[in-house]
């Protein structure tokens, strides 16, 4: 099974290479964040690769979704906070097979500038909503893929200059607790596996020649919880993403699961 990830910045612009990636690696699931357009005006290329569609949609910006082949059956999970209806950032589907695969997918707040504290304490708040819906999940033993965007510097090494992140709302200790509060319910960061800190990214700045200059951040990411990373076979960075025309400022990630 693989299952892929990717901040597409906006779908209907990279439409063209969200078919690219599809044709590449003709994925069992896709997430999708940043999709930035309603629901009725996702590209219907879905379709097409016989997907089904599963989205949260918002005008413009926000908005995440998930593109699952029409073979496996599942069905969509309500999430009930009253957070996670404000923006659109959050979607999920529970998969109806023998491991009860629970795949959710994110898109975080930003946060910035953390001098607003509407917009960092609603980055706060969000994450600790999040984590209440992780942790009964994992209390409950269900097999768990959180994936996405979760805007956040998780480790000093994710970044070439850390200490010029740590008054920025990716890089703010209260952030990088809110992080780990989700982790230690009893997920396992899969990127931890295969890379160490500093040596992969996923995002790259479209200012100050941040591709060009390499200068990169490690923000998105697949957390699974622990019978699903005992299954997990590889995790692919699919960088040349970020070097086609056009690109989105992250690239697309997944993992291959032996199920």
């Amino acid at each position: 099974m693989i299952v892929c990830s990717w901040n597409i910045n906006s779908v209907r612009m990279r439409e063209n290479l969200l078919l690219e990636l599809i044709n590449s690696l003709n994925p069992d699931v896709v997430f999708l964040q940043e999709i930035k357009c309603q629901d009725n005006e996702f590209p219907l290329l879905y379709k097409e690769k016989n997907y089904n569609l599963v989205i949260n949609g918002e005008k413009g910006k926000y908005g995440v979704a998930i593109l699952i082949k029409k073979k496996i059956e599942f069905e969509e999970i309500n999430f009930e906070s009253d957070i996670f209806k404000f923006e659109a950032r959050i979607c999920g589907i529970r998969v109806k097979n023998n491991l009860n695969l629970h795949l959710i997918n994110i898109y975080a707040p930003n946060g910035n500038p953390i001098e607003s504290k509407d917009k960092f304490s609603y980055k706060i708040k969000w994450y600790g909503e999040l984590h209440k819906v992780i942790k009964k999940l994992i209390n409950s033993k269900t097999n768990l893929i959180l994936a996405g965007d979760f805007n956040v510097i998780e480790h000093p090494d994710d970044v070439q200059d850390f200490d010029k992140w740590q008054k920025d709302a990716l890089g703010h200790i209260s952030c990088r607790k809110k992080f780990r509060e989700i982790l230690f319910s009893g997920l396992t960061n899969i990127v931890r596996l295969f890379y160490k800190p500093g040596e992969i990214y996923s995002f790259w700045d479209y200012q100050k020649a941040s591709w060009e200059r390499n200068y990169g951040l490690l923000i998105d990411h697949f957390l699974l919880s622990p019978k699903l990373s005992c299954l997990v076979e590889s995790i692919f960075f699919e960088k040349e993403y970020r070097g086609k025309q056009k690109p989105s400022d992250h690239i697309p990630l997944w993992i291959k699961l032996l199920t």
